[in-house]
């Protein structure tokens, strides 16, 4: 089973949202509960800067579909493909 693990370059990002409210598993989320948390989202913006959230428990993390990269100003975010028996 393929797993995505969301990248952020810490560095490059300057926290400007559009990759959490692109994201169509986090728009879901936002249109369902109206709010972001550690526990439903799959990026969010934590003091100015985007990072990733990954949960085993949780039953939808990324899909590797890519949007929060097409959309990323700063080019901030790569997806990395990790392989889980």
């Amino acid at each position: 089973m393929q797993i995505f693990k969301l990248m952020i370059n810490k560095n490059r990002c300057f926290g400007c949202n559009d990759c959490v409210v692109s994201c169509p598993l986090n728009f879901n989320q936002l249109r369902k509960d109206s709010y972001l948390s550690e526990k439903n989202a799959v990026l969010l913006v934590k003091n100015g800067v985007a990072f990733p959230i990954y949960n085993k428990e949780r039953e939808v993390n990324c899909d590797g579909c890519g949007v929060c990269i097409s959309i990323c100003p700063a080019r901030a975010i790569r997806i990395e493909t990790v392989e889980e028996d």
